[in-house]
């Protein structure tokens, strides 16, 4: 989705969720912050909610993981503020209010964790000059197994990193670009489109957005009988999907290594 090469997004059966009533004083978020996100978080909410609201949030992803989680709470302020000021925000309000928050967390941000958390099923984005290119796929029938790596993902740094090392990776982001449309041709065969998760798997590895603790999870994936599994996300830690006939066989196996892992399927948004 970087240098002008496509990507491949899904929204998965998870949910983020905003409530807001009104209250004296300062915006403040009253339920729970992960150690270290405070000031981020509430710089966020106070984007789009800048004076006189409580703020609480419940979530089913994982924080900081590679999962669109800072897309999803962007989305999810959007449409609680709309909502509780009685508009209906069309979905070009939406994708621009919800970017400005999600620039909060990630700086140059892509722009694809929000098109896909405020529309969800599967989309194909390219980034192009005048704007992001969305393209409604069709939601496959197969499930993922996400495990988790316990390792925050700072997008920003692993952008810029893959930037500095142009253009000797080049070629390799060729080679994931082409890997959009192989994969978009047989995204319904989950046993042909498993090999080439892999093998972007290893892509990535190469362009050194991997680490040794995501090629551990995507290799227990694939011994446990995965079809296919990678990274996901910008890399540097997060999370590892995997595709698998047998969701229970991975998630058996990441319970033997203490590894936190969930079966998701590709979902569409509330």
């Amino acid at each position: 989705m970087v240098y002008g090469h496509p990507a491949i997004a899904l929204g998965v059966d998870r949910r983020t969720r905003v409530h807001v009533r009104r209250m004296p004083g300062p915006t403040r978020v009253v339920t729970e912050v992960p150690p270290g996100q405070e000031e981020r978080l509430l710089r966020a909410v106070r984007t789009v909610l800048p004076e006189g609201w409580a703020v609480a949030i419940e979530t089913d992803l994982p924080i900081g993981q590679g999962m669109g989680s800072s897309a999803a709470l962007a989305v999810a302020l959007v449409r609680a503020e709309s909502d509780a000021r009685g508009h209906v925000p069309d979905s070009q309000e939406v994708h621009l209010r919800a970017f400005a928050v999600e620039r909060l967390f990630h700086g140059n941000a892509s722009g694809i964790d929000h098109a896909v958390a405020a529309r969800g099923g599967v989309i194909r984005f390219r980034r192009t000059p005048d704007g992001p290119e969305l393209t409604p796929l069709s939601i496959p029938p197969w499930s993922l197994v996400v495990l988790q790596s316990g390792g925050a993902s700072d997008t920003a740094a692993l952008v810029a990193g893959v930037s500095a090392a142009r253009p000797a990776v080049d070629p390799t982001l060729e080679r994931i670009g082409a890997l959009v449309g192989e994969a978009e041709a047989v995204l319904d065969d989950m046993e042909r489109l498993g090999p080439l998760l892999y093998e972007n798997h290893g892509l990535l590895r190469a362009i050194g957005v991997s680490t040794p603790r995501l090629d551990a999870l995507v290799d227990l994936a694939m011994t446990a009988g995965a079809s296919g599994a990678k990274l996901a996300g910008a890399g540097g830690g997060g999370v590892v999907i995997a595709l698998a006939e047998d969701p229970e066989l991975i998630l058996s196996a990441a319970r033997a290594h203490g590894i936190e892992a969930f079966p998701c399927r590709p979902g569409r948004s509330a």
